[in-house]
């Protein structure tokens, strides 16, 4: 038999377009049955609203929040607005639109960046090498398709994210550290992935996410004045400190993170003390950040940086399941861990550790699973597919090269 023939360069970008078409229509299918008005997008368009009417100051009082939730949505139900203050600028200029207009055009923003994720990442990813099957392994991802119905900021991320990779494969460590640090409007994420980082002393990379964190600060600053920070600040307290409080119940919705701490609360509540669960949760999630550096760490021993796209998956596995929350659809960075996990070279090599990747692939990218676990509100089981996932990407990138003699 002969091999197939590879597309053409046309054949893929008619491709390529139908597959952001696709995407798009989601977006204005979403809109077109009344979903928007549901979606996480209601807090983004709420924050950019209360900044245009010149309430900025006020971004993070709830009751201000309730009432342009009534506003708007006629809706009772606080969805809260946790989200830094400099993030409220980009999405006060949607805020000229209508709420509709704005998710809309949110949307294809999203798309966009989701085509700008497939060019940084496909020279980084050789494998697979048939165009066709790249676009299938980007495209037909339940979290990026959650993503783009919610109106959520998490491809932005996806790209920050790539970004920094492509950075750190070409020795601009500053550089990625700034990409970095301007993914912190989901710090609870972001944060661990660069605590690895500073426990691998990447000091210049530190410096440059110092630099981005200083400048979002600033922009935060002038977004919502002195008051507005410390609103800010006042509320991520009284968040950790009051959980109970019901003005909070988006934030504890736990059967629904595919996290350690979540994991943990939902197969131990009821047996041991909450104090104890968090103690056990905290305890395994240091562990793991601490593995996770140690192995990059080990892995920059070997010739070639071979082991550098399994290790930066590793590290964003690990950062996502030890995060405080993780909804199903911040998932779509696993999409970014897989394309380098499957583009390495040690993927070309029989071992069992890939054997436990391609099971966890396979989980992740089964839309059956998000369904159901969705429908059981059992997302945590996904948090040891996660731990699988990254252990076993650190173990296959110690198989890269013999160490340096």
């Amino acid at each position: 038999m002969t091999a197939a023939k590879p597309p053409t360069r046309s054949e893929v970008r008619i491709a390529l377009g139908l597959a952001a078409t696709l995407l798009f229509a989601v977006v204005l299918l979403t809109a077109a049955l009344g979903g928007v008005r549901r979606s996480d997008f209601t807090g983004y368009y709420m924050g950019g609203l209360i900044i245009r009417q010149g309430n900025a100051p006020r971004l993070y009082d709830l009751g201000e929040q309730a009432r342009i939730q009534r506003q708007l949505f006629n809706r009772e139900d606080l969805l809260i607005n946790p989200h830094p203050p400099y993030e409220a600028l980009w999405f006060a200029a949607l805020a000229r639109l209508s709420y509709v207009k704005a998710y809309v055009l949110w949307g294809a923003i999203n798309v966009l960046l989701w085509l700008l994720f497939q060019y940084l990442l496909r020279h980084h990813t050789p494998i697979p090498r048939n165009s066709y099957h790249y676009f299938w392994l980007c495209s037909l991802f339940v979290p990026l398709w959650i993503a783009l119905m919610q109106g959520q900021t998490t491809v932005l991320l996806l790209v920050l994210f790539s970004l920094t990779f492509v950075c750190i494969k070409r020795a601009q460590d500053f550089r990625a550290g700034v990409f970095l640090g301007l993914g912190l409007f989901k710090f609870p994420i972001v944060l661990p992935f660069a605590f690895i980082c500073f426990l691998r002393s990447k000091w210049r990379l530190m410096a440059g996410f110092a630099a981005a964190a200083s400048l979002l600060g600033v922009l935060s600053v002038i977004a919502v004045g002195p008051a507005g920070v410390q609103s800010y600040v006042n509320l991520l307290v009284d968040i950790v400190k009051h959980p109970d409080n019901p003005a909070y119940s988006n934030m504890r919705a736990w059967e629904k993170m595919p996290t350690i701490k979540s994991f943990f609360a939902t197969l131990l509540t009821g047996r041991l003390a909450p104090i104890h669960i968090s103690v056990l949760a905290t305890a395994v999630s240091a562990s793991l950040v601490l593995f996770a550096a140690w192995g990059w760490r080990q892995g920059e021993r070997y010739r070639g940086g071979n082991s550098l796209g399994l290790m930066f998956a590793a590290a964003l596995a690990v950062s996502e399941v030890t995060t405080p929350h993780l909804y199903t659809h911040d998932l779509t960075l696993m999409l970014l861990a897989v394309l380098l996990v499957i583009g390495s070279p040690q993927w070309l090599v029989e071992s069992s550790q890939r054997m436990v990747l391609i099971a966890a692939i396979v989980i992740l990218y089964t839309p059956p699973v998000y369904l159901l676990l969705l429908r059981w509100q059992a997302m945590s089981i996904l948090a040891p597919v996660l731990v699988a996932f990254a252990l076993a990407a650190i173990s296959l990138a110690r198989k890269a090269e013999p160490p340096l003699t």
